[in-house]
């Protein structure tokens, strides 16, 4: 059974080759490399889940709830506030786009919200940190006032 939202993360993953030319991905071909099927974008690469794996949504936020319950407090978090928590960035990423892909929450990035800009754009604001995660707090766990 796993208790670690990375090792869960890890395991149910399928990350694509980085296509901006500056990270260290060694994959022949990268184009030709990306995952395949439901996916999101995430500026840096994609993130699909693995062929064949079932990818839990009630484990995945059991997970978060235990770990990082910040994360489903309504609020935006980026994935260098999470990685700094989580201990990588890439990681980080992975995991937003887990939630996305499994409904936990909503991923958003340049690519997402901005397709029609340039790469070099997308990737100047990805990488100042507008890669990030919006989870819908649910009626019953709205703070007090918030109701």
């Amino acid at each position: 059974m796993i208790t670690n939202l990375g090792t869960y993360v890890t395991d149910h993953v399928l990350r694509g080759a980085c296509l901006c030319g500056k990270c260290f991905d060694h994959v022949e071909n990268p184009e030709n490399n990306q995952p395949g099927g439901h996916t999101v974008n995430l500026t840096f690469f994609e993130v699909a889940i693995k062929p064949l794996e079932i990818g839990d949504k009630e484990k995945f936020l059991e997970l978060v709830r235990t770990q990082y319950p910040e994360w489903l407090d309504g609020k935006e978090h980026n994935y260098i506030e999470m990685g700094a928590q989580m201990g990588s960035q890439e990681l980080a990423l992975e995991t937003i786009g887990l939630g996305h892909l499994l409904g936990a929450w909503k991923a958003f990035s340049p690519d997402t919200i901005f397709p029609y800009l340039p790469k070099e754009f997308k990737m100047n604001m990805a990488g100042h940190g507008m890669v990030s995660l919006l989870a819908k707090v649910e009626k019953d766990e709205a703070p007090i006032g918030c109701r």
